[in-house]
């Protein structure tokens, strides 16, 4: 795949590249040094933002009570993108090797993602997702990094505890109907920072073979027609990029997505000595409980 299986995205200005743990969307700022120190430790942390659901849902009935007609309620939330959003973000220092089916952890580079590591087991509620009969499977420079709660996702499952912790069972969690409306995906991201390609191309995201796809999860199985390229990473990058990408409803994979499907970040990695090194990402997405105005 590679580039050959997009157009390399084109560089993000200064205003778009907000590395993800310093974006508008999480309030904890980090150090400029985390661009060159790993994390203190992994984290996987779920959140949602302001408004919530039941937020949407009142200032709705507020604008039929001060008049105005229930019909135009919904486009006026759309021109003002008030919509509810549900944010995880994975802080987890790793390194996809295009040669290999699992990953590696940057800080222990003799452990592998088998589907046994406690987050991921965590992450996807499901440790048979990764194993034989699963709708997911990790493959040769084809790694999943981080998955959506499920689309409607209204508040952290009550089971969980503390800060960071997802519940492995889900099915307590309030899931309403709603529309989606975008899906922010970030990530810190590199290559293995040389290559033996074209050196004009060093710098660019041209002939890159290091990048990021989403693809949907509709219970156990990926969505078929779900899975596409969103981002590249710098050709031979020397440092770790901050990449935000801000799909809209009308994207191919969004389009696609129901109420309770979750977004799925893979890490790929292409041809040999092709590396893709991973410190932290994030997926959140923006919901409204109102079908697209038309």
């Amino acid at each position: 795949m590679g580039s050959s299986q997009s157009q390399p995205v084109s560089a993000p200005s200064s205003a778009e590249a907000i590395r993800p743990s310093a974006s508008p969307l999480n309030p904890q700022r980090q150090s400029v040094l985390s661009y060159f120190f790993n994390p203190s430790s992994p984290a996987l942390t779920h959140d949602h933002l302001h408004p919530t659901a039941l937020e949407v849902r009142l200032v709705s009935k507020y604008l039929v009570h001060l008049g105005i007609p229930s019909e135009l309620v919904p486009r006026i939330l759309d021109e003002a993108e008030y919509w509810s959003g549900c944010r995880r973000q994975r802080t987890k220092h790793i390194y996809v090797d295009s040669m290999l089916p699992q990953y590696r952890s940057a800080n222990n580079p003799q452990s592998t993602g088998d589907g046994h590591d406690h987050e991921q087991v965590v992450e996807f509620s499901q440790a048979a997702l990764v194993h034989d009969g699963g709708g997911l499977k990790n493959r040769n420079g084809n790694v999943w990094y981080l998955v959506s709660s499920p689309i409607g996702c209204t508040r952290r499952s009550s089971s969980g505890s503390g800060q960071g912790v997802i519940a492995q069972h889900e099915t307590a969690m309030d899931l309403d109907r709603v529309w989606i409306r975008k899906c922010v995906i970030e990530t810190l991201s590199k290559d293995q920072g040389w290559s033996s390609n074209n050196p004009a191309h060093y710098g660019t995201y041209e002939q890159s073979y290091s990048w990021f796809e989403i693809s949907l999860l509709r219970g156990d199985r990926e969505v078929e027609g779900s899975r596409h390229s969103i981002q590249n990473n710098v050709h031979a990058g020397q440092y770790y990029k901050p990449h935000c990408n801000v799909l809209s409803a009308d994207h191919p994979t969004l389009r696609l997505a129901q109420p309770g499907d979750r977004i799925v970040l893979w890490v790929r990695a292409q041809y040999h000595g092709w590396l893709n090194w991973v410190k932290e990402a994030a997926i959140t997405v923006f919901t409204s409980p109102y079908p697209p105005s038309t």
